[in-house]
């Protein structure tokens, strides 16, 4: 994969140890990738709170060529939903949210997976202090 194209064509990137970092336009980007690259398979969605917000990482395979990608992008509390362009999102988003609090706009299954929902804040998340 030719991340130095990407980086002509979209000005929101930016490459670090072999990862995609996107700024914005995460969704023009994730649906570029799988039209024109055949990234057609979300393997996974992680997070991280790496102090500044929420790292979002999207781990994408092409089945044509057998490569696999990473895109990240950090988020403070909302992220738009990828379950349009994959529909395995939405398992992933529903877990990040329960254990990280983004709320992922156009994710209308959100709900907790894992925490009751009685449950007070995000278990994940640094500032999450127990009870």
């Amino acid at each position: 994969m030719n991340f130095e194209e990407l980086k002509n064509i979209f000005d929101n990137i930016e490459i670090v140890a072999e990862k995609l970092v996107v700024k914005d336009n995460l969704l023009k980007t994730l649906n570029f990738v799988k039209e024109n690259y055949h990234f057609d398979v979300l393997k996974n969605i992680t997070a991280i709170d790496n102090g500044e917000g929420i790292e979002l990482i999207y781990f994408l395979y092409n089945s044509e060529d057998d490569e696999n990608l990473q895109i990240s992008t950090t988020v403070k509390e909302e992220a738009q939903s990828i379950s349009k362009i994959f529909d395995s999102a939405v398992a992933d988003e529903k877990e990040i949210y329960d254990l990280f609090g983004v709320r992922f706009i156009g994710n209308d299954e959100l709900k907790r997976l894992y925490m009751p929902e009685s449950w007070e804040g995000h278990p994940l998340k640094k500032d999450y202090e127990e009870k």
